[in-house]
């Protein structure tokens, strides 16, 4: 007998497996055809989380305007403006939206580096951005990961 997760990753890579972005609560409406419970959404997570651990995909937080044509939208007020969890292999979103990656591996690290440094560009290049966010620096994620190591060793 397979878990609550695992069926649930089984959904979602067959659901990438015929598309480049997959909304994890939009998976989870089709797969079950009710809404979900919390049980059921945190299991969900748990098996976007690992799909993006293996690599196949990355794990990205998109609001239903970002995600494409077919993208989940929340159901209530303000569901526009509401984030959901996806899993993308599309390049194009992973690049002008690398700040909304949640998880990825270091397989993905080359396209997540080009949209930080195609960021950085666009911040420099635009007078209120660089004023909006001013000292901004695009770190490439081998070097963010080496400091956060480091930090967390220090802290110990």
């Amino acid at each position: 007998m397979t878990s609550m997760t695992e069926t649930i990753r089984q959904a979602l890579q067959t659901a990438l497996a015929s598309r480049q972005t997959v909304s994890i609560r939009g998976s989870l409406l089709e797969m079950l055809e009710r809404a979900p419970s919390k049980a059921e959404i945190s299991a969900a997570t748990t098996a976007a989380r690992r799909i993006a651990e293996d690599g196949d995909a990355v794990l990205i937080s998109l609001l239903p305007d970002q995600a494409g044509a077919d993208a989940y939208v929340p159901a209530g007020r303000g569901a526009r403006a509401r984030a959901s969890n996806y899993l993308t292999m599309d390049e194009k979103i992973i690049k002008d939206l690398p700040c909304r990656v949640r998880f990825a591996t270091e397989k993905w690290d080359a396209v997540i580096d080009e949209g930080m440094q195609l960021t950085q560009q666009k911040i420099e290049s635009d007078p209120r951005l660089s004023a909006f966010l001013p000292g901004w620096k695009a770190e490439p994620r081998a070097e963010t990961r080496a400091r956060l190591i480091a930090e967390a060793a220090g802290a110990k």
